[in-house]
């Protein structure tokens, strides 16, 4: 799990701007934590949906691989028990390597209902030996929306 105090300044500042993006992608950072809170509540993950996608009240979020409950609560059980900043390929079972490799091609798109669509990956993998997930999706899909508002904060 994102540990923002453990970071050094460069990080935290590369997270801070990359979830400032989102937020004004998405109409401010009000629609950013209200679209965590739906993510959040709703029970299965809604990683899970077979459409790839749902819906919240600002807009529509969208994917282009289905993802299996066993898929997801690996990466979950992964995000909860490491450091997601290093390589998640070095260490841990083959079961949590695949459920990362699974990650490699999914590109999440953020549609609005009055702006632009906004797209980000899961997995930010400069090459098949390494993989880390990328702070954005670990914010939305598995974080608070306190630690959203301090990733916000960090400077």
């Amino acid at each position: 799990m994102l540990q923002l105090n453990t970071y050094d300044q460069t990080t935290r500042e590369a997270i801070r701007s990359r979830v400032a993006e989102c937020a004004e992608a998405l109409g401010g950072t009000g629609r950013l934590l209200g679209l965590a809170e739906t993510i959040l509540s709703q029970k299965p993950s809604p990683l899970q949906n077979k459409t790839a996608s749902f819906h919240y009240e600002f807009g529509k979020v969208s994917w282009n691989k289905v993802l299996f409950a066993d898929k997801v609560e690996a990466v979950a059980k992964i995000i909860r028990s490491r450091d997601t900043t290093e390589n998640l390929l070095e260490k841990g079972s083959k079961k949590d390597q695949n459920a990362v490799r699974t990650l490699f091609p999914v590109v999440f798109t953020i549609t609005p209902d009055d702006d632009e669509p906004f797209t980000f990956k899961a997995i930010d993998a400069p090459d098949a030996k390494t993989a880390r997930i990328d702070p954005l999706f670990e914010l939305l899909f598995f974080a608070s929306t306190g630690l959203i508002k301090k990733a916000l904060k960090e400077t």
